[in-house]
């Protein structure tokens, strides 16, 4: 399983606590990715859960995008490697934050069992097209109250 750490804006990114969940609960080994800027989030993960990789900042796009291809399936938020999971026809499992689909940034033609989590019905999202370094509310609810066990 790939599962990305980083993303553009903090209220775009899989909160620590969340990531941490997936791992525990899965059963596949998991890949960790994003920027080197992301290493530090990645390895307070691998503290926490077992059969956990960091590959954050190892490797260049081209190398990333051939480990999703080469990857059961992906989880990810709205970030560039989703959409390069979509151009490899994988299952990814994308969680949405302050950003929604509809503003038409969702994975385009991603693989059967791909499935799109999200809070819906907060009042406060979509908050931004692109996001914010912190949650304009304080709360970050838009991540929070996501059930990851849907990806299960």
């Amino acid at each position: 399983m790939a599962l990305v750490v980083g993303g553009s804006y903090y209220t775009k990114k899989i909160p620590v606590n969340k990531l941490i969940e997936i791992c525990n609960n899965s059963k596949l080994p998991g890949v960790l990715m994003g920027g080197k800027e992301d290493s530090d989030i990645a390895e307070e993960v691998i503290s926490k859960t077992k059969n956990t990789f960091n590959v954050c900042g190892k490797f260049t796009l081209n190398q990333s995008a051939f480990i999703i291809q080469h990857s059961s399936f992906i989880i990810t938020s709205d970030t560039g490697l989703m959409h390069i999971a979509a151009a490899f026809d994988k299952k990814i499992f994308s969680l949405w934050g302050n950003t929604i689909p509809e503003f038409g940034m969702y994975p385009y033609k991603p693989a059967d069992g791909s499935k799109i989590l999200e809070v819906k019905d907060l009042k406060c999202r979509p908050c931004s097209k692109l996001g914010y370094s912190k949650c304009p509310k304080g709360h970050f609810k838009c991540m929070n109250a996501i059930d990851v066990n849907e990806i299960y």
